[in-house]
């Protein structure tokens, strides 16, 4: 659960709704200045399954001190299980998916493979977390690679796997990230990017629903572009009543219309079970954001 102080309460956003926002996100990316890369489906599945492991935890909102629990407090042993769950849920489905979910997961107690250097680094009681998903994201992709028995082709895509995005490079980049060493030099193969417009993805999506007076982020960075080696860094502002400029701008309509649903719940808050009847009493209201470029 996302949870925002108000000045009257609590806004809860839960984490698959959030997720269904990077969704859309995912769905309208791409332009001269973003790619779109092909095949996409793997990629908008992840996007919007990425935390469809917290489905059965967030079904109602939890109490630690007297204080509704954020995401970002919850102790390890629900939120490694959790994950543990998610992340398998979409590997039975796609492959792919699951490979860029799992570096999602892990990579929230890995510093991001690099890209949140001034992060923790990983607690002790994560480690076996991270060390598990390393050593399954191995074999997610080793078996794109060896998909159907085919092997990888001469240029270093998996034979008899048309759809899949995997490369050999990546197993250097597997590697390499694993090692903490980051990206090798040289590196060619599309994964790395994936997994960085997954978390541009995610971190907007977080910008709309960290607080109830967004953005709760004005910057994302690492982000790709059209260049195959380059990124850049998105600002978000307020320019009106729910509406935002993005620049550079990502997507492929301009202005683009998104939505989150929220709950919000008044204080004092009681215990949980008050907090229960409170939050599924307040009904939920439909959040709505206007997304445009930025004037020259």
């Amino acid at each position: 659960m996302i949870v925002a102080e108000t000045a009257e309460g609590y806004q809860f956003v839960t984490q698959p709704d959030h997720a269904a926002l990077a969704g859309q996100f995912a769905d309208a990316w791409g332009n001269d200045d973003f790619d779109r890369p092909e095949p996409f489906d793997s990629l908008v599945l992840a996007a919007y399954a990425h935390d469809t492991g917290w489905r059965t935890y967030d079904r109602r909102p939890h109490l630690a001190d007297g204080d509704p629990v954020d995401f970002r407090e919850m102790p390890a042993e629900p939120w490694i299980a959790l994950y543990d769950e998610g992340i398998d849920a979409v590997a039975e489905m796609d492959a792919y998916a699951g490979l860029l979910v799992s570096m999602h997961g892990a990579g929230l107690r890995n510093q991001r493979y690099g890209l949140s250097p001034s992060w923790p680094e990983t607690p002790p009681e994560y480690r076996e977390f991270v060390d598990r998903e390393h050593r399954r994201q191995r074999r997610l992709l080793e078996g794109l690679l060896d998909s159907e028995g085919g092997g990888a082709r001469e240029d270093g895509t998996a034979s008899g796997a048309p759809d899949s995005s995997a490369t050999g490079a990546d197993r250097d980049l597997l590697r390499s990230l694993h090692a903490d060493g980051g990206v090798p030099d040289g590196y060619d193969g599309r994964l790395w990017a994936d997994y960085r417009r997954l978390q541009a993805w995610d971190a907007l999506s977080l910008a709309f629903c960290l607080t109830d007076d967004p953005p709760g982020y004005d910057e994302i960075g690492a982000v790709p572009t059209s260049d195959p080696r380059g990124d850049t860094t998105l600002s978000v502002a307020r320019v009106g009543a729910e509406a935002y400029t993005i620049d550079p701008y990502p997507f492929e309509a301009s202005p683009l219309a998104v939505s989150v649903p929220v709950r919000t719940v008044a204080k004092p808050i009681g215990d949980e079970s008050s907090l229960a009847r409170a939050y599924y009493g307040s009904g939920p209201e439909t959040r709505r954001f206007t997304l445009r470029r930025a004037e020259a």
